[in-house]
């Protein structure tokens, strides 16, 4: 009987190099505030995205917090999407927050920024957390002249998109902050970890302090901070899976290459109308109806395949009063399902995958 295959599996580098890393800890008895496999980790992070300001915290979710905490978000109305994980808009509530949900846009399922302007306009937000919906991003221009137009932070909770590009520049040039997952899901990961990348030094600065309790470099308490610190052990991981980053990048995009030959026009794919660079974490594709996916689903499952429906609107009706909002975004949330992307994925899964989606689709046709 052959094995259950899932959406995704965590990268495990070999264990004889995680052990090198780990035994450095314990020669320098090291395990954390901001050792030296931190620093390392940290530097090569900031030469391989070319940013300046780049700090590593221990998830995304705490990074997102850090940054509504930075740009003074709490009793503040904040243009979100409702097409995204829910730490997004859950970590605005911890903050104290208000979550304002705008449109997404029917192609890119980025946020909408027609829906983005008029909320401004109309004083209905005042800031911006877009999403980089799993590693599409955004239409970063637009957002940008939007959030200066009308004078508003603008955070980009950049969970999906490390290695993303625009329009052949950095994503990294644009917003104030932007937000990183490094959990073990991902496809660079630290096991549970995150990081933020600023454009202001003074941003920068004061998140490093709020990471470690408000401590100073003195150890004076200048803020009301919190521990978001990432460990040695952590960097460790993430120092073995960078080595190995560009060869799992290719590895994933001949997949998805694959996936995209053997479907060919059956399904439908996230697209952008600009030139961009989408890092291969997710293989998301849309069905025609949401019982055409359900259909494919099942038999998929049928098969031992376990694909999954990421960010279904409905799971957030509780954040917001924006029942329009959340039923456009679900006409084309409903109908994505995220099929098996890992390394190590053989290619004779996929071309199964993509005969039982072809399978299916024709028999509901």
């Amino acid at each position: 009987m052959l094995k259950p295959v899932y959406v995704t599996r965590p990268y495990f580098p070999p264990i004889e190099k995680y052990f090198n890393y780990i035994q450095q800890c314990f020669n320098q008895k090291a395990l954390t505030n901001n050792g030296p496999l931190v620093e390392e980790l940290t530097e090569k992070l900031k030469n391989k995205l070319g940013v300046k300001y780049l700090l590593l915290v221990s998830n995304g979710t705490i990074a997102l917090q850090i940054a509504y905490q930075i740009k003074n978000l709490a009793k503040k109305n904040v243009i979100t999407t409702p097409y995204t994980f829910a730490a997004t808009s859950t970590a605005l509530r911890w903050q104290g927050a208000n979550v304002v949900l705008a449109d997404i846009d029917s192609t890119s399922w980025n946020i909408d920024l027609n829906s983005v302007d008029e909320l401004l306009a109309k004083k209905e937000g005042e800031a911006i957390v877009a999403v980089n919906l799993f590693g599409q991003p955004c239409e970063l221009d637009g957002l940008e002249a939007i959030a200066i137009k009308h004078q508003v932070p603008l955070i980009y909770d950049s969970a999906h998109a490390l290695l993303s590009t625009y329009k052949g520049k950095s994503i990294y040039d644009y917003g104030d902050i932007h937000c990183i997952s490094f959990h073990a899901t991902k496809l660079f990961h630290t096991v549970e970890g995150g990081a933020m990348v600023f454009k202001s030094e003074t941003d920068y600065i004061l998140a490093k302090k709020l990471i470690n309790f408000g401590l100073d470099e003195h150890g004076d308490i200048e803020e009301a901070g919190i521990n978001g610190k990432l460990s040695e052990v952590h960097a460790a991981m993430g120092l073995c899976v960078l080595d190995d980053l560009d060869e799992l990048v290719s590895e994933r995009e001949d997949l998805i290459a694959l996936y995209k030959q053997k479907l060919g026009d059956c399904v439908i794919y996230q697209k952008a109308n600009f030139d961009c660079q989408t890092q291969p974490i997710y293989m998301p594709v849309q069905f025609k109806t949401e019982q055409t996916l359900i259909n494919a689903e099942k038999a998929l499952n049928d098969a031992g395949f376990f694909p999954r429906r990421y960010f279904m609107p409905q799971h957030y009706k509780f954040l917001s009063n924006s029942s329009e909002a959340i039923e456009h975004c679900g006409e084309t949330a409903n109908r994505v399902l995220c099929l098996p992307l890992m390394n190590g994925l053989r290619k004779e899964a996929i071309k199964k995958i993509c005969s039982i989606i072809r399978n299916s689709s024709e028999s509901n046709n």
